[in-house]
């Protein structure tokens, strides 16, 4: 922990922030992350109200060799917004959004969520492209490369984003943009954790009708063979309008697993309800489909995937055509799992049919982000309550989800190669992950050694252990806070 002196310093120099330490009323409250396994005990929380302040906490933390993370949404589950007795600087009070309707634009300060971006742009008929989960902060899902509802007709989020405000390891304010800092800007759009600390987006906005149609519905576990033939065919039809979730849980008040999914047209009820009627005709236990603001689709998963409870999530790549012998072997996998560990009932395995045309319109060259191929997006998130636990439902998560990328290898005519990982599903606990920036690592690691270093922003990503390793000749990943070198 952070001494007496070092803390009275530090209040000090960040006079305009509050500064939590240990024994502190609202200390506690500040450590709580969207996982449980994602909680460490900071020995300061910083929560800033400007760029200036980060960049003072940031030179604080490098003067004193001090460990410090960057909080944003705190929705990850591999604990990169935490620290065991370092310095978290919390953005969570810089949620301000402007929207400008005139040249549709949205500027968003680094501690929103998509909630805050959602409704301040539908206050204008407008939306940006966002992610699936209203209490994900930006900052993550963006720098991550980004998928939502819009993302078929409009393209990943950072392919809508225009530019970014930022403080970099040296304490700096730059803007980078394809007109500023035109390579920082290129890593930043798919390994920007990696490269300071984000403290506005500037988003394309786009018109947005409303209301759009939308809805989950959950269906008893026999309707497998049905469901996928629905996804097979779902898919096959390439609407960059619709987009179609299909997976097992156990949903909100149901007294066991279930076949869960989420439909999402961004057009007429009438038209929807013909595109999921094969859908329907499958017989759901429940479903809550209808007409609703497109700020409130973001909220349908606002239960199933709340805060509380210890989480790992890992992530896998899927194509069509889905084969229902695969999907009831994957199945019986997952109620076993919950059989011999059954506080992990609400674990979930989702299969994410977004059209994937406009993405790959984009040169896979044009960003750091190296997933865009003619596939889909699967994730596991494997939710349990007791520590002990940890290392089965970890091992879990990630058997399973090479189970589905293995599947894809040995099922499709995608070139082994070309498929990459998405950043955002992928738990990157030791700082590495095969193919997760694809060709783009050398280029990336060229890039943190300019504009990184020393390994000031060490927490996310491969390109760190990598350039560091290139630098100095060791990896400074799992260093105590106090211990990192700083030139």
């Amino acid at each position: 922990m952070l001494s007496s002196s070092l803390v009275q310093q530090l209040r000090a120099e960040l006079a305009g922030a509050t500064i939590l330490t240990p024994g502190q009323d609202g200390y506690e409250d500040s450590l709580k992350r969207w996982s449980e396994t994602a909680e460490k005990r900071a020995g300061a929380v910083a929560r800033v109200t400007t760029a200036e302040e980060i960049a003072i906490a940031i030179k604080f933390a490098r003067q004193h060799h001090i460990e410090q993370v960057i909080r944003g949404g705190g929705h990850g589950t591999n604990g990169a917004s935490s620290s065991d007795g370092g310095i978290v600087i919390d953005l969570s009070k810089m949620n301000r959004v402007t929207v400008d309707p005139d040249n549709l634009t949205i500027t968003a300060e680094g501690g929103c969520l998509w909630k805050d971006v959602d409704e301040a742009a539908g206050d204008y008929g407008l939306a940006a492209v966002g992610g699936t989960v209203n209490h994900t902060g930006i900052g993550g899902l963006t720098l991550g490369g980004g998928y939502g509802y819009l993302t078929g007709r409009h393209g990943l989020v950072i392919d809508n984003l225009l530019k970014v405000k930022l403080v970099n390891a040296d304490s700096e304010i730059v803007t980078a943009s394809a007109e500023e800092h035109s390579d920082l800007f290129w890593a930043l759009r798919g390994a920007g954790a990696s490269f300071g600390a984000v403290v506005e987006f500037t988003y394309r906005a786009h018109q947005q009708r409303e209301p759009v149609w939308a809805g989950m519905a959950a269906f008893s576990l026999d309707k497998l063979a049905p469901i996928v033939k629905f996804a097979n065919d779902f898919a096959l039809s390439a609407n960059p309008d619709a987009s179609f979730n299909f997976g097992f849980t156990t949903p909100p008040h149901a007294p066991g697993p279930m076949l869960v999914t989420l439909g999402f047209y961004n057009g007429l009820g009438k038209d929807g309800k013909k595109i999921f009627a094969p859908l329907f005709a499958a017989g759901p236990a429940f479903q809550n489909f209808g007409p609703m603001p497109y700020c409130k689709v973001n909220g349908l998963l606002e239960e199933s995937a709340g805060h509380g409870g210890r989480k790992v999530i890992g992530g896998a790549a899927c194509a069509v055509p889905f084969a229902p012998d695969f999907y009831e072997e994957i199945k019986q996998d997952l109620l076993s799992f919950i059989k011999e560990v059954p506080a992990a009932k609400e674990s979930l395995l989702v299969f994410e049919l977004v059209h994937h045309g406009k993405v790959q319109e984009v040169d896979g060259a044009a960003t750091a982000f190296a997933n865009r191929g003619p596939y889909y997006n699967a994730v596991c998130m494997t939710k349990w309550t007791d520590p002990k636990d940890d290392d089965k439902c970890r091992n879990f998560t990630f058997q399973l989800k090479e189970k589905v990328s293995e599947h894809l290898i040995k099922t499709s005519a995608v070139n082994p190669e070309s498929i990459g990982k998405y950043l955002n599903y992928n738990d990157l606990t030791d700082g590495r992950s095969d193919n997760m920036f694809g060709s783009h690592d050398e280029k990336l690691v060229a890039l943190k050694l300019k504009y990184d270093p020393s390994n000031v922003f060490n927490k996310w990503g491969a390109v760190t252990a990598a350039a560091v390793e290139k630098n100095h000749g060791y990896n400074t990943m799992n260093l105590k806070p106090r211990q990192i070198a700083v030139e």
